[in-house]
């Protein structure tokens, strides 16, 4: 039982996080960062593709992560057409203290 306690509490953090409301929040910031990190930042369409929600609600999450200074949206570099989109340095920050959040609670449940 205190496991699961542990879990629920490892999960509360990642909406804790400045700019992140949502798990959905989260799942669509986490992976414009891994995705820009091996250098393959992500545009709309393909982050539709990446099935992170319906169109709609993809589209509704971006623009807070935007308007809340999480994701940065600009054009890209090969063709002024196409939107793609980057972590902030917020963003990269929340995102590094979230990581340093899950690493101390996966190591209390190591101890269990």
């Amino acid at each position: 039982m205190d496991t699961f306690k542990k879990l629920k509490a490892a999960r509360e953090h990642l909406v804790l996080l400045p700019g992140l409301r949502t798990y959905k929040d989260f799942d669509i910031a986490i992976e414009i960062g891994y995705h820009e990190k091996i250098g393959k930042p992500l545009s709309l369409k393909e982050l539709l593709l990446l099935e992170t929600g319906s169109p709609a609600t993809v589209r509704r999450h971006l623009n807070k992560l935007v308007k809340d200074g999480m994701v940065i949206k600009s054009a890209a570099q090969n063709d002024q057409r196409v939107v793609q989109f980057s972590l902030s340095p917020k963003g990269h920050e929340s995102f590094k203290t979230c990581y340093l959040q899950l690493q101390r609670v996966l190591s209390d449940l190591q101890d269990d």
